[in-house]
């Protein structure tokens, strides 16, 4: 299984529209079902967090990262928008992916486990 990036202004207008919102101290944290077997993600760092690209461009990476070592515990065909909060700066990578999995358990987007 693999994830694409949601990249046109349309697809990214589309989740904001038609999207559930949910957020935790880490993420804002948009949804929308889509019609592919697949999900697409997108990850919006602004300058609000940082006005430094390279900083930006690292949480980018790890929020990306710790989609992709985590995805197979999520359910499929979803678009999801991601957006980093002002927090982000202040937590390490482990923190980054324990605010991602709690996203998705609480809005019952994770798998379900057999047994």
């Amino acid at each position: 299984m693999s994830f694409k990036s949601l990249k046109k202004q349309n697809d990214f207008q589309n989740v904001f529209n038609r999207g559930n919102v949910f957020g935790n101290k880490a993420f804002a944290f948009y949804f929308v079902k889509n019609q592919m077997e697949e999900n697409r993600i997108g990850i919006i760092v602004s300058k609000k967090v940082s006005k430094k690209a390279v900083v930006r461009n690292r949480l980018r990476r790890q929020i990306r990262e710790a989609y992709r070592l985590n995805e197979e515990q999520f359910v499929s065909g979803y678009d999801f928008i991601l957006i980093g909060k002002q927090s982000l700066l202040d937590i390490g990578y482990t923190e980054i992916e324990k605010s991602l999995k709690h996203l998705f358990y609480k809005k019952n987007l994770m798998r379900h486990k057999n047994g």
